[in-house]
């Protein structure tokens, strides 16, 4: 049997393009215990039952899966996002930007080592963001193609009261507003 205080093997790529990142320029003050006490486990962690059904498409359908395999993939896939999401956020605050977006995350995955997945997340990316474009594109053309304007939000109510929601329609439907029969 294998010495259990021997380490484990790492299962990250190996391999850098880059050289490592500089370190920071002030020391990240890290949580205390009161603080982490203050999220509970839903809240740092992925659903269990998504995690679960990823899970299950990626063995074969006779293949069953035990509890503890479930909860110890969902911690490990949750640290890990958090990990990559940690760098994305302090790139981000270094910039003076509050929102993070895709590159962020392929520029932190690469800065962490994980630059192996770079060529495959750029892909997946730039699909994603194809298929958002379809879809916004296909809503606009079917809302040309009805006549079909958005209603109005909550917060636009007030300007409805003042006369202005013909505007407000027009605006979001980007495009003439037919009017309805009575």
């Amino acid at each position: 049997m294998a010495d259990p205080s021997a380490p484990l093997p790492s299962l990250a790529p190996s391999g850098s393009a880059l050289p490592p990142a500089a370190p920071p320029a002030a020391p990240a003050i890290p949580f205390t215990d009161a603080q982490v006490d203050e999220f509970r486990e839903q809240d740092r962690w992925l659903p269990i039952a998504n995690v679960a059904r990823i899970m299950k498409n990626s063995l074969p359908r006779t293949a069953k899966i035990s509890k503890e395999a479930k909860e110890c993939v969902q911690e490990c896939v949750s640290e890990f996002i958090s990990f990559i999401t940690s760098e994305a956020a302090e790139k981000c605050t270094t910039e003076k930007r509050k929102t993070i977006n895709g590159e962020d995350i392929l520029i932190s995955m690469r800065a962490l080592g994980f630059d192996n997945y770079e060529g495959v997340l750029k892909v997946y990316l730039a699909k994603y963001r194809d298929h958002l474009a379809q879809q916004s594109a296909q809503r606009t053309h079917k809302q040309a193609a009805t006549g079909y304007a958005p209603e109005l939000a909550p917060g636009d109510k007030r300007e409805a009261e003042r006369g202005g929601a013909d505007e407000l329609v027009r605006k979001r439907a980007k495009g003439p507003v037919q009017k309805a029969r009575k």
